[in-house]
């Protein structure tokens, strides 16, 4: 039997809605992400510690104003320019929510999506993605399929694609009945370097986590292996990671759960436990305990709580080889925090928990977090924290790491330019479904907000090759679940650490420069608008694009020159009025300075892509309205 979830797409501690808030939307907040900056820059803890170097945060979803949620992101080892994802969205085409995979070419900076043919037909969920030995990227999602008798199951298909994730192969089905898959690959040099494990939830009431592997690519699979089982008196769940160690050993966490009736409803606590296989998912070791997490057990609360994230050192010669480190939410101080934990023996002791970070006020919610280690051991963790708003009413992407295998980690920096509203009001819209149960037809009013207000149970993080972090999160500015990323550098004040060989050699702080117009050295760039039609308010959302061959400093400043269409001012009676100019100005002289959205190295590089930079216009005559007429001044290095 499957688990006791309509959808498979829900865990029994999962259900519960967000409550919904009134919020005010602020969507140019330059102070704040001035300070952001700032932050950045002093995000060292000590002259010997590390310092972290965030981008510009570029919108992954161009693709509708719908929500996107419970992300997952992977790096191609072998070109790390080559990134792919994949989201939950409601894009099924008779209503409902699918998978959708996204990829980029350019290091994060433009995406494309893609439609996976079965899931837009029968919707799904868990999306996953991965690479593997040989540079295939793989798609592992849930699919909502009929079986032999009509029933409704959810199947997990396994996508390939030979291409960086532009096109994908008709997917191989492992079987129905499984829920929250979850992908590791063996990139050691060992006995089973290349073989994929696929960890799965199925055998309710029972509740057991079993593991499928394949060896030709993901061709084909056998399986599931049991690993664990909850005996039929607790449920368990696979973590919101799997993870393959240097010499191959196969490390399963999960956690458990209370789902009885008459036990749920006074549970506060849950635990964590892993499992091994050291002869590549044929057979598994007994659990080992990990630790505890502790959650609000109030009705009303908000369900903050999502799946454990693990991250292993699987670098060969990294100081820390092997290290396994754990985060997660936690309510144990009666305030939502981020702790964390790691094993530097393969996950037979673990170090007590602590908070991450608790220089915030106490309630003030941190949530949603995610770990990943890079190739030189550099631990990294992202979590939602919403120290920037009054209620708890908004949040912020937050990043902080770790270069000691995680005896420390730097102070938190905020990666999100602008804040995410809770909930937002795209993500209350409704998405139906419906659906059959014991002869009656049921409709499930589903929202973004009621199912993942906390953007989904798990974000995407990972490391490319050269070192540098990408998360991906669901980010609700707009106020709907929109996917937004950026490139993170954790810099050590090591003069012989590794250098990204895609990366300048430095931030270029000392070049001396001049201020010039750079009005033909960028192109404009723009997300998706947003227009009210009750008040004539148009927002656009302008990115700058370096198509210079030099780099391009901030300040970075564009001016508004004036109004009128065609080669001279036709329509300029009909002009707009522009809201929310840096110096207030409501027409020609209104300026915008676009250095908040370069990130915190103050830089756009040759073919580099600003953050947006939010213009609100109120419109005279909709149907008439003249061109906007710009001119932009930035600095360049000075010539000799």
């Amino acid at each position: 039997m499957e688990p006791k979830r309509p959808h498979g797409l829900e865990i029994a501690q999962r259900f519960t809605l967000v409550a919904t808030m009134v919020v005010f939307c602020v969507l140019l907040h330059s102070a704040a992400a001035e300070n952001s900056r700032a932050q950045a820059r002093n995000a060292v803890n000590s002259d010997t510690a590390a310092s972290i170097v965030v981008g510009p945060n570029m919108l992954v979803s161009r693709d509708g104003d719908f929500a996107h949620v419970e992300l997952t992101v992977t790096a191609n080892p072998q070109h790390p320019k080559n990134l792919v994802s994949g989201a939950i969205t409601s894009t099924r085409a008779e209503g409902g929510w699918a998978c959708k995979a996204y990829s980029s070419q350019n290091g994060g900076d433009t995406w494309v999506d893609s439609v996976l043919p079965e899931e837009h037909v029968d919707g799904g969920g868990d999306p996953q993605v991965a690479y593997g030995a040989h540079g295939t990227a793989y798609f592992a999602a849930l699919s909502m399929v009929k079986d032999d008798v009509g029933r409704t199951r959810s199947a997990v298909l396994f996508y390939r694609s030979e291409d960086g994730g532009t096109t994908w192969k008709k997917p191989t089905s492992l079987g129905y009945s499984y829920d929250h898959d979850v992908i590791a690959v063996d990139h050691s040099t060992g006995k089973y370097a290349g073989r994929i494990y696929v960890s799965v939830l199925y055998g309710y009431p029972v509740y057991r986590v079993g593991v499928f592997r394949s060896d030709d690519d993901g061709r084909t699979f056998t399986g599931p292996v049991e690993a664990a089982n909850g005996g039929g008196t607790i449920g368990i769940n696979t973590a919101a990671n799997i993870m393959v160690l240097a010499d191959g050993t196969l490390i399963v966490p999960y956690e458990d759960f209370e789902f009885l009736p008459e036990r749920r409803k006074d549970a506060h606590a849950g635990n964590f436990w892993f499992v091994t296989s050291s002869d590549g998912g044929l057979t598994f070791s007994a659990p080992h305990k990990i630790g505890t997490q502790e959650y609000d057990k109030d009705p009303d609360a908000p369900r903050l709580t999502t799946f454990p994230a693990f991250a292993a050192d699987d670098t060969a010669d990294s100081q820390f080889k092997g290290r396994i480190y754990a985060v997660w939410t936690d309510f144990r101080e009666r305030k939502y925090r981020i702790w964390y934990s790691y094993s530097a023996d393969r996950g037979n002791a673990w170090t007590a928990p602590k908070q991450l970070d608790a220089n915030v006020p106490d309630a003030v919610w941190q949530f949603q977090p995610m770990v990943a280690v890079n190739q030189e051991g550099t631990v990294a963790v992202t979590w939602y924290d919403a120290r920037n708003s009054k209620q708890n009413e908004k949040f912020d992407e937050y990043f902080s790491a770790s270069v000691d295998g995680g005896e420390t980690f730097t102070a938190p920096v905020r990666i999100s330019s602008y804040s995410s509203l809770l909930p937002g009001n795209g993500n209350l819209r409704l998405d139906p479904d419906a659906w059959n149960y014991k002869g009656e037809q049921r409709l499930t009013f589903l929202s973004a907000a009621a199912r993942w207000g906390n953007g989904g149970d798990y974000m995407g993080l990972t490391a490319d090759a050269n070192g540098v972090f990408h998360p991906l999160w669901a980010d609700s500015r707009t106020g709907t679940f929109q996917i937004q990323t950026a490139r993170v550098e954790v810099k050590k004040p090591v003069a012989a650490a590794k250098q990204p060989a895609d990366q300048p050699a430095a931030p270029l702080t000392d070049v001396p420069r001049v201020q010039t117009d750079i009005t033909g050295k960028v192109e404009l760039v723009f997300d998706p608008a947003k227009y009210d039609g009750a008040t004539q308010e148009v927002e656009i959302p302008i990115r700058l694009k370096n198509i210079s061959d030099g780099p391009i400093f901030g300040p970075i400043v564009a001016t508004v020159a004036g109004f009128g269409s065609g080669e001279g001012e036709d329509e300029r009676e009909n002009s707009p009025e522009i809201l929310n100019a840096g110096n207030l100005k409501k027409g020609p002289g209104a300026t915008f300075d676009f250095t908040p959205v370069l990130g915190s190295t103050n830089l756009l590089p040759t073919n580099g892509v600003s953050g947006a930079l939010v213009w609100r216009l109120r419109l005279m005559k909709p149907l008439r309205t003249p061109d906007l007429h710009m001119t932009l001044t930035g600095f360049v290095p000075q010539t000799k």
